[in-house]
């Protein structure tokens, strides 16, 4: 019966594409139109240009850089491909390295932080397109190949999809269609929508608050030269004659820049004070409308307007910023393996199917203060046995070469592992008493037995822990993995022979002082 069943078969095609989706697709054009209905209703025909707008925000602007700076000013790596490396170590084989080495020097012999730089506009826009200016030139450290001399990012309202979803550019004379374009040329970083090729850019969220701000600064404008100077009010007698009460508003206007006016003594200007009453002012609604943009961009309004310390929960919204920087690198990598990445290897390696790969450090900065303690009570007080290397890499220190001066330091951590586990006696010591001897002895033979059933678990809940409470709250856990039973056998022995030997040596201490009473009682009768 069993091999009656099939196995079920994987649809491999795209059921849901975007020409059977209504709302974007119209059917007698090749191109598909922006579903953005902001861009809709509010761009007027100009398209993406709309959100250049939100950019030039001073508060919206600020906050966007905060989120694109986060991580193109994060160290970059490229990692070799199969490479089972980590923290440092070496590649896994040699010509898996040779062309991650290619790769990386190739993208820092060009602008390369400066088109992850405006491929992340895409945050704002949707999308966002490089164009590669590749370059045949001799490359500085191989016989030759195809480097980068320039990457140039290119504002995606010159750019229009297909059904297809393949990227055609707009231009005079295919101002509809747009023209094809050739392979391995420009990158397209897309954010927010996997399905939608246009994507779905923060601006969608920015424009209205952005808008309100602008309009609010625009009435406040009026309102401060309302209620922040007089009205200027002038009266003149009835049936004056037009020219003269020419002469009174430009008397009326002329206040505002002069320090003297001249009016007849028939006509009078008053000044009249405006009044206003209500508690909500155009500021408030300028600052509400910037806290609004900062959760958009940042998800939080900590590193702009928060109240600092546990009052303010900075450590929660420093959390949400965290994860909101390490989920775009992510995205920003995974767009460059894709294109960049292996277009520098295809031409430049042949026969080449495991693609090296750059991975952004994004990743928060460790608290060095909190992994010293755990560090200290692993090693120090528990005696878990760690490489030097760990230590080297951990915290940053280069490895001290040979020849070079180092601390002076008592003991290092590896030392401790060669040490005898004999103890050392003073210069003139000829002796090692029994209690000495089967400890060590005893020591040596458990060692194995501690490494495996202590340490080891040890080992794990330290790779599982986050923190020195985590660690502290789990170590009772896990006495219910120990198994001492070997353990104990050991220990019950060295017990035995310990007793054993104190017998033995009591009874030895007794014989001598009886021998020497009775030498002293002979010596007596002798005498």
């Amino acid at each position: 019966m069993a091999n009656d069943i099939k196995k079920p078969i994987a649809a491999t095609d795209e059921i849901a594409t975007l020409e059977k989706d209504i709302d974007i697709f119209a059917g007698w054009l090749k191109r598909l139109e922006n579903p953005d209905s902001v861009l809709r209703s509010e761009a007027a025909g100009r398209g993406l240009k709309l959100y250049d707008e939100v950019e030039r925000d001073a508060h919206a602007g600020s906050v966007l850089q905060q989120r694109i700076m986060a991580i193109v000013g994060k160290e970059w790596e490229i990692l070799p491909a199969k490479s089972a490396r980590k923290l440092g170590r070496p590649a896994a084989t040699t010509q898996e390295q040779v062309v991650a080495d290619f790769v990386s020097q190739t993208l820092m012999d060009c602008n390369f932080d400066q088109a992850r730089q405006e491929l992340l506009k895409a945050v704002l826009y949707g999308h966002h397109e490089a164009e590669v200016i590749w370059s045949a030139d001799t490359f500085k450290k191989t016989d030759g190949g195809i480097t980068i001399k320039k990457i140039m990012g290119k504002h995606p309202r010159r750019f229009i999809f297909t059904a297809e979803r393949e990227l055609r550019l707009l231009t005079r004379q295919n101002m509809i269609e747009g023209e094809e374009l050739p392979e391995r040329k420009f990158i397209t970083f897309t954010y927010g929508d996997s399905d939608n090729p246009y994507g779905k850019g923060l601006g969608q969220r920015l424009w209205w608050p952005v808008w309100f701000k602008k309009h609010g600064i625009k009435f406040w404008m009026i309102f401060l030269e309302k209620f922040g100077m007089p009205t200027v009010v002038g009266k003149y007698p009835s049936g004056t004659l037009s020219d003269k009460q020419k002469e009174l508003m430009n008397a009326i206007e002329a206040i505002q820049t002069d320090t003297g006016i001249k009016i007849p003594d028939n006509m009078d200007i008053e000044f009249l004070e405006a009044s206003r009453a209500g508690s909500v002012s155009h500021e408030q609604l300028c600052e509400y409308m910037d806290k609004q943009i900062s959760k958009a961009v940042l998800g939080q309004t900590a590193s702009t307007e928060g109240t600092p310390g546990k009052l303010g929960n900075d450590q929660n919204q420093a959390d949400v910023r965290q994860e909101i920087t390490e989920a775009d690198a992510d995205l920003l990598d995974g767009c460059l393996n894709d294109t960049l990445i292996q277009w520098i290897v295809d031409y430049n390696f042949s026969g080449v199917t495991a693609y090296p790969k750059i991975k952004t450090y994004a990743n928060a900065n460790p608290d060095l203060t909190a992994r010293v303690a755990i560090d200290k009570t692993l090693v120090v007080d528990i005696g878990l046995p760690v490489a030097e290397d760990y230590f080297y890499e951990t915290y940053g220190i280069p490895a001290p070469q040979e020849g070079e001066k180092v601390v002076n330091v008592p003991i290092r951590v590896g030392k401790l592992r060669e040490a005898p586990l004999q103890p050392q006696f003073a210069e003139g010591a000829v002796f090692q008493d029994a209690a000495d001897i089967i400890a060590n002895e005893t020591a040596q033979k458990a060692m194995h037995i501690t490494d495996s059933v202590f340490m080891a678990p040890i080992r794990r809940l330290v790779d599982k822990s986050n923190s020195l409470e985590d660690l502290r709250d789990s170590l009772i856990d896990l006495y219910s993995e120990m198994k001492p039973d070997e353990l104990g056998v050991i220990i019950a022995r060295a017990m035995m022979l310990a007793d054993m030997s104190g017998r033995y040596e009591a009874s030895a201490s007794s014989a001598t002082i009886k021998g020497d009473a009775l030498s002293v009682s002979k010596g007596k009768k002798k005498a």
